[in-house]
């Protein structure tokens, strides 16, 4: 059994036994602690001595349903693959009769992915892990979080359950406090002091282990709005007085299919080098939402899906930078005028 990460591809194999000419996977899929449904049977035929492979990553994807509201912290959505096996078979497309006994496919799928250096089959911890990158250079895991400011780091638990350990919003203001997980490295929490710059944004996205991650723009946060639209000409005579006029009151040039976006830039403020990997892996995610306060009632909080705009990313070290902030821009996941039919 493995902590499979589904972004990237992962094989399943088999080599046939010597009276075996097909090998056939059956992949069955729980999803949300419910029973386990057969969703694929896949018969590839070879013969004696072949490595039979299977490709199921996209297979189980199509089942984790990334969903995020902000209310309650969100425990990293997984599938489970117990039940699935690779069984040989004595004819062809899964004829005649079992070879051997079937080779257990049991994992748990997260929505995340591996790098080209990671090798083949990317996988996570089977227990006490934390699901966010480590800062290499010191050596540790942090966060960085504005003060007064609760919240929470995903984790797979000593026990091996993914889930959410949070944090109170500590009043005291310690510029430090930690989190800690038996059997691994203390999660320290840096209190950022983010007041003067207003209160911060927040982005909450899917990180490369398949959690969910806070990752807080501290400064200049600038708005848009983008509209595009369609014309045509249109006939504005009118012959109801009995001779041809028309009204210089009435457009010409009318205006139709008129729609509107919203983009966001933000500002980070200064990060140490370690936390280089977060942005890398805000760039990378194709699940984000940004905190922002309600247009519409200022003491209320909308969690909005948005797609980040900025396609490259620069590392910047202490060295080259001194300060290190990234600016990057967010466009909403949606049309700005309510167009849901």
């Amino acid at each position: 059994m493995a902590n499979i990460l589904v972004r990237s591809p992962r094989f399943e194999s088999t080599t046939l036994a010597a009276t075996a000419l097909s090998a056939v996977l059956t992949l069955k899929i729980t999803v949300s602690g419910g029973s386990a449904v057969l969703r694929y049977t896949i018969a590839k035929n070879g013969t004696e001595g072949d490595v039979i492979t299977f490709e199921i990553s996209e297979l189980i994807r199509d089942y984790i349903d990334q969903v995020y509201t902000g209310a309650t912290p969100t425990d990293p959505v997984t599938v489970s693959t117990t039940g699935s096996a690779i069984t040989q078979y004595t004819a062809e497309d899964g004829g005649g009769s079992t070879v051997g006994s079937p080779t257990a496919i049991t994992h748990t799928a997260f929505d995340g992915y591996g790098t080209f250096m990671e090798a083949v089959n990317p996988t996570l911890a089977s227990a006490s892990v934390w699901l966010i990158q480590k800062d290499i250079i010191k050596n540790g895991y942090y966060v960085y979080y504005p003060e007064n400011t609760a919240g929470w780091v995903s984790q797979i638990s000593a026990s091996g359950t993914p889930n959410q350990v949070g944090f109170s919003a500590d009043p005291s203001n310690p510029a430090y406090t930690s989190l800690s997980l038996s059997g691994t490295t203390d999660l320290t929490i840096v209190r950022i002091d983010c007041s003067k710059y207003g209160s911060g944004h927040k982005i909450t996205f899917l990180n490369k282990f398949g959690a969910f991650q806070d990752l807080w723009f501290f400064l200049k946060s600038v708005k848009s709005t983008d509209s595009t639209k369609e014309t045509y000409n249109a006939n504005t005579i009118s012959t109801s007085s009995g001779s041809a006029t028309y009204s210089v009151n009435a457009p010409t040039k009318k205006v139709y299919n008129k729609t509107a976006k919203q983009r966001i830039t933000l500002s980070s403020g200064y990060y140490p080098e370690g936390a280089n990997p977060f942005f890398e892996e805000l760039l990378l995610s194709d699940h984000i939402w940004l905190h922002q306060t309600d247009p519409y009632n200022a003491s209320a909080t909308q969690v909005v899906p948005v797609i980040i705009n900025t396609s490259s990313f620069t590392y910047k070290t202490s060295l080259n930078d001194k300060l290190i902030n990234y600016v990057m821009e967010f466009e909403m996941a949606f049309d700005y005028i309510n167009n849901v039919r």
